[in-house]
């Protein structure tokens, strides 16, 4: 009888465990999906040059990135949704705020121009 008793403890542990390592693999995966990335290049609209160290933000978030050497930003592991993205540069204007979809946008190429 002891034994049955352990037995159907045993069984019933390792079920138990199963049903949990089933619910944390579908939440990550539900994880995953509602986050994503968006990445970009920033340019001079008039040369089409590349521009470094531009800071571009997602003001709903505020989280702040700035430009690589190429010219190239991204913000990881941002939750889908709508959000303004705003540049700031010196000699730029920094009126430029676009909206964005994350469900649907994922890259953003931005061209500013010259405030002088």
């Amino acid at each position: 009888m002891k034994t049955q008793i352990l037995l159907l403890a045993a069984l019933l542990f390792v079920g138990i465990s199963n049903i949990n390592a089933d619910n944390n693999e579908e939440a990550k995966e539900t994880k995953a999906n509602l986050t994503t990335s968006v990445s970009g290049t920033i340019t001079d609209a008039a040369t089409g040059e590349i521009l470094v160290g531009v800071k571009v933000v997602l003001e709903e978030i505020n989280a702040v990135v700035y430009t690589d050497f190429d010219g190239n930003f991204e913000f990881n592991n941002v939750t889908n949704g709508e959000y303004t993205v705003s540049t700031d540069y010196v000699s730029y204007n920094t009126e430029n705020t676009l909206s964005l979809n994350t469900a649907k946008q994922k890259d953003l190429n931005i061209a500013l121009t010259s405030d002088m």
